[in-house]
């Protein structure tokens, strides 16, 4: 090992040591800055003095001079908070924090780069508040933290680092001045810490393979005595063949049939080894699966624990998070963490640092308010943030980040989001608040007046959805004005192994995961049916929009070359939305390992990875997320519903015109069992808008509608020379004759009012007017 070598593989272990100090100093800074009890403040200022003890003598061991002689100037203080020389004040953990940040940039800057100098202090201003430090200080850390340089967990003393860093790579302006780069070095190796009980029960179950590799062995042997007996076998086979033929063409030679007997017994021998080595091998090769099964499954389980830990690992940092954010933005915030014992994939939580992050900072920006606020309103003076993680089920967990702020006022919402045009004006007037909320996501949104490092370019949000989205989640949010905020998340624990559903859609095979699945059924075509110009099934006693994923999936729609007289239906769930898809055919489910499409393929619309099956077949796994998004904008299309013996819709095109979703369905429901094919609009508006994109042979129509009522839509039809022969009904509960006679005076050809509603005269009158 050369010089330079042994440097590099000496910084990396007092990295490693460091990065534990570190960590442990900045927890004992914010327990110390919370307690109350003056026997356990005395006892935590102790074990801050030891460590940092500790870490001056690992630099003086690397001859990092500053970064020892910066810990012997924190000792100094300690010492003087040990012996009561010196009052602990907020001053003081400022200090203290800010010291072991810097500390944290000069520890992790990359070798052969220039250091961020450590300034000195002096102890005369060790309880006057620090001075502001230069962003530039805090860069090297961060990125380790973000990049993976650093080691698996996250670096406590590197929370200020982290705010700071995904300010500017999150929130930065696309033309912002880039620094000059520094040298660089190989990333540091990473390491995991390992339970020696955990490192010996792999180490026995590697042993155990030994002897599936020997049985693995002794199988091949077999395998080759049995091609050598099938050989013979052929052999025989082709003298007996011989012998036959030969005897066949001259039966005056006088061939000995004991010969030719001879010749066919010892092919039957062959035939009778061959069979009874074939049932050997058979029996020994289920022993060896069973065997094989029994040694990996609990193999796998165990390597699967080398990739566990505790939620803490994640959330620790963040305690520092909100001391920070609190200070920056004059507000007084706790963070209170449960569920933080609770063991998770490594992977998950690498994935999961970005989106906590980015949700607490808007928590503490937008939601936590300033003490005078809180105090107006009647709350304490000090917010609190809550990040809670919780078991779902063996699959998936649940993430929670709340707070008790000022919340999220939905008609607020719905404002910012006509004025960015992230949701058209007809669509918002329908939007509940729940779904109003779930706006904030969209890329662009917020309702910040103005750009600061922390928020007011509207990208934070939706990082957050789409990275729990590449995780296979999804993230909705709560939020009452004035009672707080609550972010929930669903994730799952593994990356690896899925159970998924196995589809045949357009002639091409797809997963969708299982979790997702609500219900899978078998519906006859003539029970879908057409509401809001969309087919509907009815599942479970609950209406569901029905959707082609062939369509969705841009694959082209085969309904056409349908026949059956069933339809396969796949009913999905993501959070509260729930949609039915149709599907070629269920094949089941299967447990899939799953391959990610790599860089050029991250963001492949509906799709979010790839599995081979046991054929050696690669199938999609869809994206649930993108599919119930792709659904909603899918426009309605031909119908899959058939009329009986045609297999196809009537001619007679119906545009029914009504703002009862009761009323609406009843006359679709009439109409379509009377053979015609009937189109559904909201209102006056909505009608005029699928005239002037579709063709229809008369209109149904209410009177009494929000926008645009009956009189004025059929007013609006007869201005129109293109539809203004179209035949117009009125069915309406208006009985007076001043309303009838308005209706004739605008050009109605029908008027029915509804207390006298009869279906057939409803269909006779339509009969008439075609």
């Amino acid at each position: 090992m050369t010089e330079g070598e042994l440097i590099v593989e000496l910084m990396e272990t007092f990295q490693l040591e460091a990065q534990d100090h570190l960590d442990a100093l900045s927890a004992l800074l914010i327990a110390l800055e919370r307690e109350e009890a003056a026997s356990e403040r005395s006892r935590l200022v102790e074990s801050i003095y030891r460590r940092m003890h500790t870490l001056k003598g690992a630099a003086h061991a690397v001859n990092l001079g500053d970064v020892a002689l910066r810990c012997q100037d924190l000792e100094s203080l300690l010492s003087d908070l040990k012996h009561g020389d010196l009052e602990l004040e907020i001053g003081i953990f400022d200090r203290l924090h800010r010291d072991i940040d810097l500390l944290a940039a000069r520890v992790f800057a990359p070798l052969g780069s220039e250091p961020a100098p450590i300034p000195a202090s002096s102890g005369s201003s060790a309880s006057e508040p620090a001075p502001p430090v230069e962003p530039e200080i805090f860069e090297q850390p961060a990125q380790a933290a973000l990049q993976g340089a650093t080691p698996p967990e996250p670096a406590l003393a590197a929370g200020s680092a982290l705010v700071a860093e995904l300010g500017r790579s999150a929130e930065t302006a696309p033309n912002a001045e880039r620094r000059e780069p520094v040298a660089e070095r190989a990333p540091m190796q990473e390491t995991v810490r390992v339970p020696a009980r955990l490192l010996e029960s792999l180490l026995l179950q590697a042993e155990e393979l030994v002897s599936a590799k020997q049985a693995a062995s002794a199988l091949t042997e077999e395998l080759a005595a049995s091609a050598g007996e099938l050989v013979g076998r052929a052999t025989v086979r082709s003298r007996a063949q011989e012998l036959a033929g030969a005897a066949l063409r001259n039966p005056e030679a006088g061939l000995s049939a004991n010969r030719l007997a001879g010749v066919v017994q010892e092919f039957c021998e062959y035939e009778r080894r061959a069979e009874a080595r074939l049932r050997t091998l058979e029996q020994g090769a289920e022993r060896n699966l069973r065997a094989l099964r029994g040694m990996i499954d609990p193999l796998l389980e165990e390597v699967k624990k080398l990739h566990l830990l505790p939620f803490s690992t994640l959330t620790d940092p963040f305690y520092k998070v909100v001391r920070d954010l609190s200070r920056e933005l004059d507000k007084v915030a706790e963070l209170r963490c449960t569920g933080g014992e609770l063991e998770v994939d490594r992977r998950i939580l690498a994935e999961l640092k970005e989106p906590l992050l980015h949700l607490v900072r808007n928590v503490m920006d937008h939601g936590i308010e300033k003490p005078r606020q809180r105090t107006a309103h009647g709350k304490e003076q000090r917010g609190t943030v809550g990040i809670d993680f919780r078991l779902q089920d063996a699959q998936h967990a649940v993430l929670t980040v709340s707070d008790d702020g000022r919340g999220i006022d939905p008609a607020q919402v719905k404002a910012t989001a006509l004025k960015l045009e992230l949701v058209a004006p007809e669509a918002a007037g329908h939007l509940s608040d729940a779904d109003a909320l779930q706006l904030v996501f969209e890329s662009g949104f917020s309702t910040s007046p103005m750009i600061t490092a922390l928020s007011g370019r509207g990208v934070g949000l939706a990082i957050v959805r789409e990275s729990l989205e590449r995780l296979g989640g999804h993230v909705t949010v709560a939020a009452r004005p004035g009672s707080g905020t609550l972010f929930t998340m669903q994730i799952p624990l593994s990356f690896a192994l899925i159970r998924g559903l196995l589809l045949e859609v357009a002639g091409r095979s797809c997963l969708v995961p299982a979790s997702n699945v609500e219900q899978t059924a078998r519906v006859p075509r003539s029970e879908i049916r057409r509401v809001e110009n969309r087919d509907t099934v009815l599942l479970g006693g609950e209406l569901f929009s029905l959707i082609s994923l062939a369509s969705v999936l841009e694959l082209g729609d085969r309904r056409a070359e349908q026949e059956e007289a069933s339809q396969q239906v796949v009913l999905v769930r993501v959070a509260e939305r729930r949609i039915a898809f149709a599907v070629d055919q269920v094949i089941g489910v299967q447990e899939v390992l799953v391959k990610p499409l790599g860089n050029q393929l991250a963001r492949v619309r509906n799709v979010s990875g790839a599995t081979v099956l046991g054929n050696g077949k690669v199938v999609p796994i869809l994206n649930v997320n993108d599919l119930v998004r792709s659904a909603l904008s899918v426009h309605a299309g031909p119908s899959f519903r058939q009329e009986p013996g045609t297999g196809r819709p009537r001619r007679l095109s119906v545009l029914v015109v009504e703002d009862s979703i009761t009323s609406r369905t009843l006359l679709k429901n009439i109409l379509e069992s009377s053979g015609y094919q009937v189109t559904t609009a909201i209102d006056g508006t909505d009608a005029l808008t699928q005239l002037k994109t579709g063709s229809f042979d008369i209109v149904v129509s209410d009177v009494e509608m929000p926008r645009l009522d009956g009189f004025q839509l059929t007013a609006a039809i007869r201005a129109d020379s293109r539809c203004s022969d179209l035949p117009v009904i009125l069915v309406t509960g208006l009985e007076s004759r001043s309303d009838r006679e308005r209706g004739i005076e605008v050009g109605a050809n029908a008027y029915v009012v509804k207390s006298s509603f009869d279906q057939s005269s409803l269909v006779d009158v339509i009969e008439k007017l075609t």
